[in-house]
């Protein structure tokens, strides 16, 4: 359906090709093949083309637009366990790439609220990291010494994690919980049993907590922190190591069996 809704909504809107190229910053030829189904729009692209229109991208591949029973407000898809692909403003630099928007201590309060917004995305301070693996980025500045050693004023970088079934047991993600706020916390699943995630924390003074699955708007796998410690706790490090090589040789361990 995508080359259909594409060319029904940029008429609908009164849209010239030239004019969605220039949105999408990439050549009027280039967009008449998506239009055409020529060639294959990019997933950075099909978010950014989403929120320019206002629907969802499940619509944009899905449904037929154009069609008078088609429901303007589809299913709200706001939380981990939707099934439904969720809309997630970005902002992308100048080489195609995602940034990674940072969002510090003080705009954490009120990000809940605004992170379904392309606006205050785009006006979120960003920046890039080469080599990071294919997805979406986002970087949270941390407070608190829940999660030691990863201590209050660092900046912990997460991949975006589409559904709850993606979730690891033992990781760490930046979650973002409805009437909760934001937190940096252990995952544990439990949602195949009731519906809940136990979070927990790394220092041993905080304790655990359960929240709905259906409150947890998103979640951001960690996969890098910035700091500047005066010290540090090498044991954290070296437990954590050890915990992911017992995981491996478990791994190991199955596939020979």
């Amino acid at each position: 359906m995508l080359s259909s809704n594409l060319k029904y909504l940029r008429t609908k809107n009164k849209r010239t090709q030239d004019d969605i190229a220039k949105v999408l910053g990439v050549s009027r030829m280039t967009y008449a093949n998506y239009e055409k189904a020529k060639s294959e729009l990019p997933s950075s692209l099909l978010l950014k083309i989403a929120q320019y229109y206002k629907v969802t991208t499940d619509a944009l591949l899905t449904k037929d637009i154009g069609a008078p029973l088609f429901r303007k407000r589809p299913e709200k898809a706001d939380n981990i366990l939707s099934d439904n692909i969720r809309i997630l403003p970005i902002t992308i630099a100048p080489n195609q790439k995602n940034n990674i928007e940072f969002v510090s201590a003080k705009a954490v309060a009120g990000y809940i609220s605004e992170m379904r917004e392309a606006t205050y995305v785009s006006e979120l301070p960003r920046f890039y990291l080469p080599n990071l693996p294919e997805g979406n980025y986002r970087a949270f500045e941390i407070e608190g010494e829940s999660m030691l050693p990863i201590q209050s004023g660092y900046i912990v970088v997460g991949r975006f994690v589409e559904h709850a079934r993606d979730l690891k047991n033992g990781k760490r993600y930046i979650v973002a919980v409805r009437n909760k706020g934001v937190v940096f916390k252990k995952i544990i699943s439990e949602i195949d049993k009731n519906k809940l995630l136990l979070l927990a924390s790394d220092n041993s003074e905080f304790m655990p907590y359960t929240v709905n699955a259906k409150d947890v708007l998103e979640a951001w796998e960690m996969v890098a922190f910035i700091g500047f410690p005066d010290k540090i706790d090498m044991n954290y490090i070296l437990l954590d190591k050890l915990h992911d090589i017992q995981q491996q040789i478990v791994l190991l361990n199955a596939v020979k069996a």
